[in-house]
């Protein structure tokens, strides 16, 4: 190997730039030559000796970019085959008996001698011939490595297949087909279709230009020189190649809690019950944002309706506002710690749902001063936190409870879900409480190399949570954007009428038709915020029929206006509305109690029933209802036969057309 030395002539590179030195002073100045332009610079010794120890210089030498140094073979010896090293011990012993002799002189009358001795002294029946000694002792010489005796035997033989290129493209499309398939197909399949697409080829050839088809053998021995990737793509897709074999790096690093926050949806591998008739309502879905340096569980929404906006919205302000402890809804189950996490997060890590691309996450994100990342499409590494909190709730949390789902059909057996399922809304969220802060935050974290609890705790000595300046602040910035139309009879929005005097001075200053900006919570109709063109704080604006919009959800209100419009009444008439929602209600009260689980699941998202709201709004609903002086109409006899057999002929006026669902 060649060293480094401060001597004339000597190459180096010095942080990825080639010097020379051409003249070295005796009171320590080192006159060096860059090379790639010439440029001559005076450096002192010392200097170069601290860069060399900090590993910014390496000795080189001209023949470091030639083909020689490419053939020497930095493996360790011991890696090597017995022949290889044989055969490198071998060629060592002449090299070094020419170079024991004197410097040499590379004639055979010199040379040969030298040879014949070495080989008696190893019984080499077989010696080198003058030719091969002098060009193992020239490859020693230019890279004052012995390593470069080291045969190279991985090198012989051509580097590409024999086979023509036509020959290699019908092979490719053979095993693109065969695997298209099959994912099982094998080297006997790939083979039939190459002879196939060989034949076809050969029926528009002369029969002087027909294309020899090659073995089994050969197609065996080109299988085994595509790369193991481009198999799995073939097979699995490219995107499981990929996954498989990318390279694992740390993934992003995060200094202060609340710097990088990461939210996703799950269902939950877990049936919940109906706390009056005892049926199981189906699996919720749970909505997390939880704290990348801590692994502290921020906040969570549950409901029975699908990923929306309206659990995102719940989830972040239930991440961001100080807990109050749960409803102690099963008796003796007591919270030992606090749930200690709030604060509004400096950024938001989402993936790609319809919900995260919304304007609404964007208008939040702008009022709290938050960032909003989303993660490539297919890619749940980037955000794999949250990715891996998900499956330790659904495997360590939701699938010890009895009324487990599990994680895929062929687990369960004989166990029967929703007869062994016992709890209701409300007992889980208690639960659920519990094992976040008092088991999941409470137990050593491999990836933090300690307990979420802890490392909270410490970053909250480094940096204070922040909370927006006062709940109706909070209230102002997190909900849904929506713009309308400012009249002398108020906004209506989702045909809910609002006003009051709070809007007079922005009618009387820009007149009646003006677009104002409308926030307001998707799980409560009864008040609005309002924003004037030039207003810097909103107004608060309540709906004129509190008693029908107070408590209501958008969903909620989209059946009964949907119910309404297909009854011919009007959205504006108040008596429509309160008779439209005490049918509702009874038509949740039947839903609830259908023998069908898709039914009840329906029932369940009509209610209300969420993590914030676990009882749901159906008690609100019947108060309001009994105060409320309107005649109630009085159901139609159905007999027990068809209660059982058919749904309430009220239901199918709930569904909704076919672009409005999934909507929240």
């Amino acid at each position: 190997m060649t060293g480094f030395a401060l001597r004339r002539n000597m190459v180096f590179e010095w942080s990825g730039t080639r010097f020379r030195i051409d003249r070295v002073q005796t009171e320590g100045d080192v006159l060096v030559e860059r090379i790639e332009d010439g440029h001559f610079s005076v450096v002192k010794r010392d200097q170069l000796l601290v860069e060399y120890g900090l590993g910014r210089i390496s000795a080189s030498s001209p023949a470091t970019a030639g083909s020689v140094a490419t053939r020497i073979l930095s493996r360790p010896l011991e890696d090597l085959p017995i022949a290889t090293r044989q055969a490198f011990v071998r060629r060592r012993h002449y090299v070094q008996a020419i170079a024991d002799a004197g410097k040499p002189v590379f004639t055979k009358a010199y040379i040969e001698p030298l040879i014949r001795a070495a080989a008696q002294q190893i019984g080499d029946e077989n010696p080198p011939g003058a030719t091969t000694v002098y060009r193992w002792y020239s490859r020693l010489q230019a890279t004052g490595d012995t390593r470069a005796l080291i045969p190279r035997i991985d090198l012989r033989g051509p580097r590409t297949l024999r086979q023509d290129e036509l020959i290699l493209s019908l092979m490719s499309n053979a095993m693109v087909d065969a695997f298209r398939a099959s994912p099982l197909a094998t080297g006997r399949n790939i083979y039939t279709r190459l002879i196939a697409g060989i034949d076809r080829e050969n029926r528009g050839r002369l029969p002087a230009q027909q294309i020899k088809p090659p073995s089994l053998s050969t197609v065996y021995r080109m299988l085994a020189r595509v790369d193991a990737s481009e198999l799995v793509a073939l097979r699995e897709g490219k995107t499981v190649a990929d996954k498989r074999f990318r390279l694992v790096r740390t993934g992003v690093k995060t200094e202060h809690i609340l710097e990088r926050v990461e939210m996703d949806h799950t269902p939950l591998d877990l049936f919940l019950i109906d706390e009056k008739t005892w049926l199981p309502l189906g699996r919720p879905t749970l909505t997390v944002a939880i704290d990348h340096f801590s692994r502290m569980l921020l906040g969570f929404h549950l409901s029975f309706g699908a990923p929306s906006m309206a659990a995102v919205v719940g989830a972040l302000r239930h991440a961001i506002l100080p807990k109050n402890p749960a409803k102690e809804a099963m008796p003796g189950v007591k919270t030992e710690h606090k749930w200690i996490c709030y604060g509004q997060p400096d950024l938001l890590v989402v993936d790609n749902g319809m919900e995260f691309h919304s304007t609404d996450l964007e208008s939040i994100a702008y009022d709290l001063r938050m960032g909003v990342e989303n993660c490539p499409k297919h890619q749940p590494r980037f955000k794999g936190v949250v990715e891996r909190y998900l499956k330790h709730v659904n495997y360590d949390f939701a699938h010890q409870l009895p009324g487990t789902s599990f994680a895929r059909l062929h687990l369960r057996g004989d166990y029967d879900p929703q007869k062994h399922a016992l709890l209701t809304f409300e007992e889980f969220n208690h639960v659920f409480e519990k094992w976040v802060v008092d088991v999941y935050a409470q137990t050593l974290h491999r990836g933090i190399g300690t307990t979420p609890w802890a490392k909270w705790v410490e970053g909250m000595k480094r940096r204070e949570p922040e909370l927006p300046s006062d709940l109706r602040t909070l209230q102002r910035r997190i909900g849904r954007i929506s713009e309308r139309a400012l009249r002398q009879d108020g906004v209506l929005l989702k045909g809910i009428r609002y006003n009051g005097d709070v809007l007079a001075p922005i009618l009387r200053a820009y007149g009646a038709g003006v677009r104002v900006r409308v926030l307001y919570d998707p799980e409560d109709l009864g008040e609005i915020q309002v924003w004037g063109p030039d207003d810097v704080e909103p107004v608060a604006v309540q709906a004129l029929n509190q008693s029908y919009a107070l408590g209501l959800t958008v969903w909620q209100n989209e059946m009964i206006r949907q119910f309404l419009r297909e009854q011919g009444a009007t959205a504006e008439d108040r008596a429509s509305l309160e008779r439209a929602r005490y049918e509702i209600a009874s038509a949740i009260d039947q839903l609830m109690n259908s023998r069908k689980q898709i039914a009840r699941r329906r029932g369940a998202k009509l209610r209300g029933i969420t993590s914030s709201r676990p009882e749901g709004q159906e008690a609100a609903l019947t108060k309001k209802l009994d105060a409320v002086a309107l005649p109630k109409p009085k159901p139609k006899a159905v007999s027990k036969a068809r209660k059982e057999e058919h749904m309430p002929s009220l239901l199918p006026t709930f569904q909704l057309p076919h672009k409005d669902r999934g909507k929240s």
